[in-house]
């Protein structure tokens, strides 16, 4: 059924492939009148009647022969009562949204005929006018977006490749403005200040307590709608990966990846200290001692930033310790850090920070501790896989690293396997949040989550992404690390997933202390206490 496009008083003029038009007309019989429309099966039927009301008014016309006055009259009356019947038909058509054939109508006065039949030559150039308009290319819709993942840090090709490959594909549809930040430190604390203005970028990485800041914040945006409407998407992700991401029920953040991870150890120095990765931690401190007197540093230490490497040895220290230790690092947000097992794992970091580490892990970043041992300098590092690949990078790590090191996991049979925060949409509309998840989708896909695999040895959020053969032969550690994780007694997260962002900080900002004997394993575990205290208020 064919709409109608404007009805007015007066005439329908015929155009090409525009509308039918035809004239009022008060001379013309009905049977010329409406003849375009007879094909129209609808109209056909009021044909009839309408000719019938014709036939009958001009034989009450002519019932005798009038005067010339009253033929005067006469013809007035019958021009407005033929008027008023092709009007009541035009809008009778009208209403019923029915066209002349396959045409729309329009109708105009007889004064105005003229006129729109001028108009509506005019209007046949229109068409081509819109269609001009409607070709003009809409600009990209702009989202922000700043990353640490730049420079030598392991995810930065990564990174790269994804950006590269999301502008290529759709980047006539989003552009994503990066802001690239050199650290893990310069991107949280610049976060915070965002945070705190109401003006988070439209999306970021959850980590470091980032989560909870934009949720509590009102900034972070619901992705339960998104998830919903792309099952397929939902699926490639997996429950398992948003219930580790839920905030009061709801999903805020999608991984990227999941994270098993044990510690890396330097094969040739431990030889030479002639030791093999510890089932204990009693024999973890032997083999610190060991390897010292042999003139090795047995760890690469750092308290800088997020205290990472220093933290996951704290983490698994409690996490083996036993049930009640392994319950608590798996318990979001503890209310307090006042527990034997974390008691204990202080004092154990205090004689590594103090003994076992190097001179510049106080204080030290990431890329320190990671290149102390990529060099040779020390015998250990926890860390992840996606580390891995750097092993083999000649400008990073020494000729042949790779073959040096072997994977193993924490004494006590524990290994870290965490899901990773992921990414969060803060965008003030939803406009530019349905962009931001358009970049959030193709980033946390099955395809970023392979090449993830491949490049940075992060393990994907489901089976969807098996190991390859091929990265078996090319990353041996990679498929080491999966074997040793599924054997783990113990599994449990790191702290910056149970540990607000503020708790973070006092980790960090506590350890030298700590070192220096300023303070107690058993002061510390208050003021980290204290620390968690102030979320609540």
């Amino acid at each position: 059924m064919n709409k109608i496009m404007a009805v007015s008083t007066g005439q329908i003029s015929q155009q090409k492939d525009r509308n039918i038009t035809i004239p009022l007309d008060s001379s013309r019989p009905f049977t010329q009148v409406f003849e375009p429309c007879k094909k129209n099966a609808t109209i056909d039927r009021y044909f009839s009647f309408f000719a019938g009301m014709e036939a009958d008014m001009l034989e009450t016309s002519s019932y005798r022969t009038p005067s010339m006055h009253e033929r005067g009259m006469l013809t007035m009356k019958n021009r407005i009562t033929r008027k008023a019947i092709l009007l009541g038909l035009a809008l009778f058509m009208t209403v019923s949204a029915i066209g002349c054939g396959t045409q729309a109508v329009t109708t105009s006065t007889g004064a105005e005929a003229g006129k729109t039949e001028q108009s509506a030559a005019a209007k046949t150039e229109a068409p081509a006018a819109e269609k001009s308009e409607a070709a003009a290319p809409k600009e990209p819709v702009k989202i922000t977006y700043p990353s640490y993942r730049v420079g030598v840090q392991v995810s930065s090709q990564t990174e790269r490749t994804l950006l590269k490959e999301f502008a290529e594909k759709f980047g006539s549809e989003v552009e994503v403005v990066v802001e690239e930040l050199p650290s893990d430190t310069a991107y949280t604390d610049k976060l915070k200040i965002l945070v705190a203005s109401n003006e988070l970028p439209d999306l970021i990485d959850g980590k470091n307590g980032m989560l909870d800041l934009a949720v509590k914040s009102g900034q972070a945006v619901d992705l339960t709608d998104y998830l919903n409407a792309d099952p397929e998407y939902k699926a490639e992700i997996g429950d398992a990966a948003l219930n580790a991401n839920l905030r009061n029920g709801k999903p805020y953040a999608v991984s990227m990846g999941r994270q098993l991870v044990g510690y890396f150890y330097n094969k040739e120095l431990f030889a030479k200290a002639g030791i093999k990765p510890a089932e204990t931690w009693d024999e973890f401190m032997t083999n610190c001692e060991k390897l010292k007197t042999a003139g090795i540093v047995p760890l690469s230490l750092m308290t800088g930033e997020n205290a990472w490497t220093t933290n996951l040895l704290l983490a698994s220290i409690v996490g083996t310790s036993g049930d009640a230790g392994n319950a608590f690092m798996n318990k979001q947000f503890p209310a307090s850090y006042e527990t034997p097992e974390m008691i204990d794992g202080l004092k154990k970091i205090q004689a590594m920070l103090k003994n076992y580490t190097t001179s510049d892990a106080l204080g030290g970043l990431y890329a320190n501790a990671a290149n102390n041992f990529m060099q040779g300098k020390t015998a250990m590092i926890a860390n992840g896989p996606w580390m891995t690949p750097d092993f083999a990078n000649p400008e990073k790590s020494l000729p042949g690293f790779d073959k040096m090191v072997g994977v193993s996991a924490y004494p006590g049979s524990g290994m870290f396997n965490s899901y990773e925060i992921g990414y969060i949409i803060c965008s003030k509309d939803k406009e530019h949040a349905d962009a931001a998840f358009k970049f959030l989708k193709y980033k946390t896909g099955i395809h970023a989550q392979q090449l993830a695999l491949e490049s940075d040895g992060i393990f994907p959020l489901t089976d969807k992404v098996p190991i390859s053969e091929e990265l078996k032969q090319t990353n041996p550690l990679v498929a080491e690390t999966a074997s040793v994780g599924l054997k783990a007694k113990y599994n449990y997260m790191f702290f910056d997933v149970i540990s607000q962002a503020n708790v973070i900080d006092t980790f960090a900002k506590l350890y030298p202390e700590l070192a220096f004997e300023k303070i107690t394993a058993e002061e510390m575990v208050v003021k980290l206490t204290e620390a968690a205290a102030r979320n609540k208020e």
